[in-house]
This record gives structure tokens, C-alpha cells and sequence, in this order.
């Protein structure tokens, strides 16, 4: 089994044409945004749509194709795993970016053509629009349950993905990318009860990035992963609850 896994599979629009740029070491780097949509039905019977942007980054050999080939309003399916990077600008305050780094990229036709195509989303096969993250990891801390003030359980946790990757130099490294896990309804209340710090879990489900305003004005965004599935994986951690609780757990998305 894999020590560690962070896959991320995306089916979206470009919103913005790749930039291309060098690194002081020479390497070719492109970067451009894609916007997906999603539709759901409420607990109350409502139709709801949002759109979420992921921020994409091709290197070298596909940077070079994603700047011949890649063009604003296309439809494209992109592959990769997630980073996170953070900096301080000039005024001291604190900035994170969430990234999809692509090892993956297919142009998949424009906008127009796709949604003339696929204009209730309803394809199995290839649907409209993907937006779906793989994880293998270990819990950073034991999870934290509330509850909305509708009643839905939700759960939060750490999850620490660790991979494997090969540098310009041709050494190995480690990196570690940590995850902001978020589950509703009983999936909740599964992972609060059978779940600890250091517990080895698979989970799957969608990137959602939220944000917010302080009181001083500057905003500030969140990009969590939205759990639908979980499957405890290794040994069984002592002195659980209910030792029949099952290792594979899949809920449906409560919003």
C-alpha cells in the first residue's frame, strides 16, 4: 500500500491563460486558473450552484505544451496533487496559496461546445465538471465534532500526506502536505467516535475554499477537503469504543 497519497483530478474551464516564467535555476513553470461548478439539492428541496477555482501549475516539458496549447473558456481535464505554499509580503502580512501541481493535462474542447453537450451535468461517464481529491494519510490531531444550528453533526480534522518525489539533482525527498478534513452527517459522527491523532485513514472527496472578513478588514480563505468516503486503514488503534465498527464508511454530502 502506499505510504502516502495525494491525488487530485479536476474537470473545469480556464479561466485564465497559462503564464509562463523561468526560475532562477532555469526551469520553465506555468500557472493559470480553472473553475469548476457544482449543483446539489438541499435538505429543504432547494437547488443550489456554486463554482470553486483551483490555482494549476505545470513544470518544464508540460509547462511548455500548457502555453501552446491550453487557451481561456477550454475545457480541460487536469491530474496532479496538491501544495500549499506560504509567504510574507512587504507589509508583514501572512499569505497562503493553495496549488494543484499537474503531472496530467487534456484539452477536452470549449466552453460553449461542452455545455451545449452536457447541459444538466448528468453525464456518468464524463461529467461536466470533476473536482475530486485522494488522500492516504495520518491524522495530525484528534478530530473536533459540532453541531449547525440545524442539527448536522460536523466533524474537522488534520490529515498529514507524506510522498515521495524526485528533485531537478536527481535525489528523493520527502514532502509532506497537510489537509483541512471536513465531514457532515453520519460520516461525522463515524470519524469523531473511531478516529485519533495518528490514525492511518483513506478519505476522498472535494476541494471547497471558503472565506472571510476580520474585523479589521483583511480577508482571509480556507480550502478544506469535504469528505464523502473514509476507510480506516492499518492496525486496529486500542481501546476503540465499539470494536465491530466497520473500516469502510461512505455519507452523502450534507450541505
Amino acid at each position: 500500500m502506499a505510504r502516502g497519497l495525494n491525488k487530485v483530478m479536476i474537470i473545469g474551464f480556464v479561466e485564465r491563460e497559462p503564464e509562463l516564467r523561468q526560475t532562477n535555476a532555469g526551469q520553465l513553470v506555468a500557472s493559470f486558473c480553472v473553475s469548476t461548478n457544482r449543483r446539489w439539492t438541499t435538505n429543504a428541496g432547494e437547488m443550489r450552484e456554486a463554482n470553486e477555482w483551483f490555482n494549476l501549475v505545470a513544470w518544464d516539458q508540460l509547462a511548455q505544451a500548457a502555453g501552446e496549447l491550453v487557451q481561456k473558456d477550454q475545457r480541460i481535464y487536469a491530474e496532479g496533487h496538491l501544495q500549499t505554499r506560504s509567504w510574507d509580503d512587504t507589509n508583514g502580512q501572512r499569505h497562503v496559496r493553495t496549488e494543484v501541481v499537474a503531472c496530467k493535462l487534456i484539452p477536452m474542447g470549449s466552453r460553449d461546445a461542452s455545455i451545449d453537450s452536457n447541459w444538466d451535468g448528468t453525464s456518468e461517464e464524463t461529467p461536466l465538471c470533476l473536482n475530486r481529491v485522494i488522500v492516504i494519510g495520518n491524522l495530525g490531531r484528534d478530530p473536533e465534532m459540532r453541531y449547525t444550528p440545524d442539527g448536522q453533526a460536523v466533524t474537522s480534522f488534520s490529515l498529514a500526506a507524506t510522498r515521495t518525489r524526485g528533485t531537478a539533482d536527481g535525489d528523493r525527498r520527502d514532502a509532506t502536505e497537510w489537509f483541512n478534513i471536513v465531514c457532515w452527517g453520519s460520516l461525522a459522527e463515524i470519524c469523531n467516535q473511531y478516529l485519533s491523532k495518528g490514525r492511518r485513514v483513506y478519505v476522498e472527496g472535494e476541494l471547497r475554499t471558503r472565506g472571510w472578513q476580520q474585523p479589521d478588514g483583511r480577508k482571509h480563505y480556507r480550502t478544506e477537503l469535504v469528505a464523502n468516503e473514509m476507510i480506516m486503514l492499518g492496525p486496529r488503534p486500542r481501546f476503540r469504543h465499539d470494536e465491530n465498527v466497520p473500516a469502510y464508511h461512505t455519507d452523502e454530502l450534507a450541505v
